[in-house]
């Protein structure tokens, strides 16, 4: 993960731990569905909600370390930030309004997997075989 990403990464979650009752409110509404985050999430002016940036850096910076049921990682690139990261969740859940029912994470992981998915590495020349998986007596 990169550095500006990780202090944006830093300062949400520094905003959200901070944050007033009625924004814990908003917390446990925005997970619940697609719905209940565009509704909170959604913004007009130039600051989008800071229990939203937080959210999606939560679920970003889990998948960036590991996504252990596949063993696939985001790699989110220098010219990422959480707002953008933010954007094109939302424009995703306007786009598919058949997926608004599922559960938010489940929507975040799937835009950011798809936008930020790593590269396999590539094997090298001459590397050894996958072991046999055959049971040996």
């Amino acid at each position: 993960m990169t550095a500006p990403y990780m202090k944006t990464l830093i300062m949400a979650v520094l905003a959200l731990t901070i944050s007033s009752v009625a924004k814990a409110q908003k917390t446990s509404d925005i997970i619940n569905s697609g719905d209940d985050f565009l509704a909170v999430c959604q913004y007009d002016s130039n600051r989008p909600p800071d229990v939203c940036l937080a959210y999606v850096a939560g679920v970003a910076g889990t998948l960036a370390l590991n996504w252990s049921d596949t063993g696939q990682r985001i790699c989110v690139p220098d010219n990422a930030t959480l707002r953008t990261t933010l954007d094109l969740v939302l424009q995703y859940i306007k786009d598919n309004p058949e997926k608004r029912n599922q559960k938010t994470i489940f929507l975040i992981a799937q835009v950011t997997i798809k936008k930020y998915v790593c590269e396999a590495p590539k094997q090298q020349a001459g590397s050894a075989p996958p072991p046999d998986s055959k049971v040996r007596p």
